[in-house]
């Protein structure tokens, strides 16, 4: 179902779209981006191969750009509760959106990026609670312990690798068009930052259209989706959580904030976050192994001007997150 090769993703391959013309990029750990994937839907922008996934057999093609989706078991409305059985869509042409977890130069360039973010410190902690509910971890493994695991095949703990995954961006968005957005906004005033993104990708939509989608692409939306599906013997684990920011305040002790260290002030300082509470002389992410890493992002059969671009960047990433 899930299609990791960067030539998967050079198109979107649907009638009525020759190409992709932006990109939505968020952390793999959760972010909330699928709130603004399922806005974005609501409002008739089409999604091809969302996040890695091959959902192309799911459409059918009604003439023009409108589409029928035909997916019985509606599994992926736990993330796009808009995607319901049956339900026809009359797209707009533009914009088309790539939807990914990609390192930055995985898929050739587009015009546009907006980087969808969430406080790293929560991002972590929501990761670590889905993992015990999916069985990944148990209640005997605290937080400090979780996030210094592997993620999966990287030489990087879990931790460290969603630090580099942003510092990576973050130099790579300053040669491009882009907007970042947070969470944390989309949960403060959701009608506003939606707004911005709408700016940004060129869609206009009255404010009745607005509120619509916001409406339909509500965490609890999503939440009663899939308790849906559980109940329905289609999903087994429940993924979406509280929806709440900034969890960290309430919910990090000192042995959490000592685990977390100082790798994300430079980047709290950039998004616009909180700083950290680690004491002053916690260490900041340890150096790794470049070339290792850019092996573990499978960067090797990229085009070679792609690979040698991520390398720079991981290199420039080490040494920001060094001197953080």
């Amino acid at each position: 179902m899930f299609d990791a090769r960067p030539q998967f993703h050079d198109s979107p391959q649907a009638h009525g779209f020759a190409h992709y013309d932006c990109d939505i990029v968020s952390p793999e750990m959760p972010s909330g981006a699928s709130w603004l994937a399922n806005c974005l839907l609501e409002l008739d922008v089409a999604l091809w191969k969302p996040w890695g996934a091959d959902l192309r057999s799911d459409w059918r093609q009604r003439g023009g750009r409108r589409y029928r989706y035909d997916r019985s078991d509606e599994s992926w409305r736990r993330l796009l509760p808009g995607l319901q059985h049956g339900r026809e869509f009359d797209f707009r042409a533009t914009p088309v959106p790539r939807l990914s977890h990609a390192w930055p130069g995985t898929y050739a360039e587009l015009p546009r990026t907006i980087l969808f973010v969430r406080d790293p410190r929560d991002a972590l902690y929501s990761f670590w609670q889905r993992a015990l509910r999916v069985g990944l971890t148990t209640a005997a493994q605290p937080f400090a312990e979780f996030i210094a695991e592997p993620w999966f095949h990287y030489p990087l703990s879990r931790a460290d690798f969603l630090a580099l995954w942003l510092q990576t961006w973050r130099l790579a968005l300053a040669g491009r068009q882009h907007q970042v957005l947070r969470y944390e906004d989309y949960r403060a005033d959701a009608p506003a930052t939606l707004r911005r993104a709408l700016d940004f990708l060129g869609i206009e939509a009255d404010d009745a259209s607005l509120r619509r989608a916001i409406a339909a692409s509500d965490f609890r939306v999503a939440q009663a989706a899939e308790q849906q599906l559980i109940q329905a013997g289609t999903l087994t684990a429940q993924f979406n959580r509280a929806g709440q920011a900034e969890e960290w305040r309430s919910h990090f002790d000192a042995a959490m904030h000592a685990a977390v260290g100082r790798r994300f002030d430079d980047l709290n300082r950039w998004l616009g976050y909180a700083p950290g509470l680690a004491a002053a002389g916690a260490a900041v992410a340890p150096r790794w192994d470049t070339a290792a890493v850019a092996t573990a992002a499978q960067a090797e059969p990229w085009p070679a001007e792609r690979s040698q671009c991520l390398k720079r960047w991981l290199i420039a990433a080490s040494m920001h997150i060094d001197a953080g």
